[in-house]
Formats: structure tokens, sequence, C-alpha cells
């Protein structure tokens, strides 16, 4: 019997997904989540780890992020890291890899060469299948030997699409083919696989799902579906069908909230709506239509969930704002300076189009109309 853990998409050194202002704290949660997920292997009692690719986000990461990565690697001694590049740390001159606290690891071994390496001490072999180009449209399973007669487990390790499935618009510009048909036609006991960054798992020829992405471990964008974990596998022997045992390792929770107003001042909804949201990073969706009186108490919450939140994104091109009563009545203006500043705001209002700009008019206009009606309850 083997054990052993699949993971890939450490994404470390992405800029944090657009995060602004949480860019350092997601950053450090995804090193945790490498730190994680070696405890988890060690826990488990795996015999090794095999990380699928992409765990960096390019070959200029910052020297102190690689040293943490390098620094969490080394104080599991005795848990060898088997890593396939993909696309976005290619093998080469001038890769991460060549930096040398990843080069003088002693239990990191990069396989940057198609080709069996087997493993001391273990009846396994590990078939790597590394990214050669960012461009590549040629399947490297197509030229694998076929290994149904040969002793011990054999477990391919690649980073790429399947052929056979889809699940939406991840890096469409990067090919990378992998045919799920060559896990049968080699005899391999399982695919580790990356590139996708929620975990997904498929069935083989016989039934048995020896074709598996492990994810991201820390999640990294809203569109993710079952990010934030690792696979831990365990093959009891030669042809035997993978136990996979989907762990968490991602500490942050993500949330899409929608709201549509009716026409109403509810805020006192849509504060309900994001109490349900118990997350961490969360992609609030504004639309239909509101009266303009509701306008201060939905920025106040708005506000209210920006500092209690890691990060809050805020859409609301689809949002009306409805002109009350309240408004109108400041027209007529009798003070010709205040009439011109009125029809100015009015104007910058009706000509903005992008979401921020009619955030920063509709405030503007709200404020001088409070300061208008209060000049005019002091007289």
């Amino acid at each position: 019997m083997v054990r052993f853990l699949h993971t890939s998409d450490w994404q470390i050194g992405m800029r944090g997904g657009g995060l602004g202002r949480a860019a350092p704290e997601v950053r450090k949660k995804r090193l945790e989540a490498v730190e994680r997920l070696l405890e988890v292997a060690a826990e488990r009692e795996c015999a090794f780890v095999v990380a699928a690719g992409d765990l960096f986000e390019h070959h200029g990461v910052d020297q102190t992020q690689v040293e943490e990565v390098a620094r969490r690697i080394r104080a599991f001694p005795t848990l060898d890291v088997h890593v396939v590049p993909g696309n976005h740390d290619l093998p080469g001159p001038g890769a991460i890899w060549n930096r040398a606290a990843l080069r003088n690891l002693p239990n990191l071994r990069v396989h940057s060469k198609e080709g069996p390496v087997a493993l001391d001490g273990l009846d396994v072999t590990l078939w790597p299948f590394p990214v050669r180009s960012k461009h590549a449209r040629t399947d490297p399973l197509a030229a694998a030997e076929v290994v149904a007669d040969r002793p011990g487990v054999h477990v391919a390790v690649a980073h790429g699409h399947l052929t056979s499935v889809t699940f939406g618009g991840h890096e469409v510009d990067v090919k990378l083919p992998l045919d799920p048909a060559h896990v049968d036609r080699c005899g391999f006991d399982y695919l580790a696989l990356g590139h996708w960054h929620g975990t997904r798992v498929f069935s083989a020829g016989d039934d048995a799902p020896r074709i598996a992405y492990s994810g991201t471990p820390e999640q990294t964008a809203y569109e993710e579906v079952d990010a934030g974990q690792v696979l831990v596998v365990e093959i009891d022997r030669k042809g035997a069908p993978p136990a996979l045992e989907p762990v968490r390792v991602g500490a942050l929770r993500w949330a899409d909230v929608a709201f549509r107003f009716a026409g109403d001042a509810d805020a006192a909804r849509l504060r309900r709506a994001l109490a349900e949201a118990e997350a961490d990073v969360v992609r609030l969706t504004l639309a239909g239509e509101a009266p303009a009186s509701a306008y201060a108490e939905v920025r106040d919450l708005v506000e209210e969930e920006e500092a209690r939140r890691l990060d809050l994104r805020v859409r609301e091109a689809d949002l009306r704002w409805r002109a009350d009563e309240e408004e109108a009545s400041l027209a007529p203006l009798r003070d010709a300076s205040l009439a011109q500043v009125q029809a100015r705001l009015e104007r910058r209002l009706a000509e903005a189009e992008e979401p921020h700009d009619v955030r920063v008019a509709r405030e503007a206009a709200r404020l001088f109309a409070q300061a208008v009606r209060e000049a005019d309850a002091c007289d």
C-alpha cells in the first residue's frame, strides 16, 4: 500500500487577484496553506508529496516569498516533495527553480524532464510530464509508455487541460491538452493533475477514480469551486482503485452575494443578506432600483462591511438610484451660485458611466442636498 499527498497551483507570488489592500494578507495565507498541506502529509503518514505545477506564479517572485516556501519544505526533511513545473513556473534558464533557496533543498525534487523515476524504498514509479512551453499544443501523454505489465504502482503527474471536459474560461489561451484515455492505454494507477484551481475527480475506463485535479490549497478567485483543498491518495496495490480524500487546508472563505432592490428602501434586507455570507472575501453585486433616500444607509452599510471583511468588492452597474421627493424639493434654488453648483452636479451624475464615477457623483449630490436643507433650516 502507498499513501501520498497530491497538490498543485500554490500560486505563490500571485498579486492577490486584484484584492487591493487585502493582497498582503492573501499572500500570507497562501504561504500558511503550504505549511498546512505539509502538516497534513506528515500527520497522514504520506510517503511523499506530488505537486503538479504552478507552485509559483512567475519566475520573478520576491525572494522573501521563495525563501518562506523553502523554509516550510525544509521543516519536513523526511517528506520528499516531487514537483512537475507548470505553465507559470516553467523549467529552463532563469527559472525560479534555479534559485539557491530551492535548488539546495535536499527533499525537493523538481522533475524538468519526462521519464520514469523510481522512488527509493517504495514500490512506486513516478512519470513526470513537465510543461516545457505555455504555448504547447501537443499532448505529452500521447508518447507515454505502457506500464500495465510492469510491477509496482505507477503515478503520472501532469499540468494542463483534460480534453474530455471543460470547467469554464480558465486561461483559455493556454491549451496544454491532456487526453484521459492515455491513463487506460498506459495502465497508470493514478494521474495527478494541476492547472484547474478546484478539486475535480474523474473515473478511468474501469470506473476507478484514477484522474484528479487537487486544486489550489488557498482559493485565488471567486469563480473557483471546491478550491482550498489537497487530496490524500491511497492505493493498496497495483491496479487497485485509488481512495481519494479531499482535505481542506485553505483558510480564506470567499462568497458571491447578489442583491436586487425592488424599488424599496429596505437596506435592512441587504444587511441580512450580507450577514448570511460568512466569508472573508465578498463580491457584492447590487441591481434593481432603489430610492435615493436609501443611498446614505446603503453607503454606511457597505462601509461597515468593508471594515469587517478582509475584502469587499461592490458591483453596481445594474443598480439605478431613483430621485425621490426629498431631492426634488431642492429645485429650483433661488441662490444663483447654488443653482449653478446643483446644475453641475446633476450634469456629472447624468454623464457618469463607470460604477465608481456614479458613486462619487451620487455622494456629492447627496452631501450638497444635505447642506442646502441644513442651511434652510437655520434661516
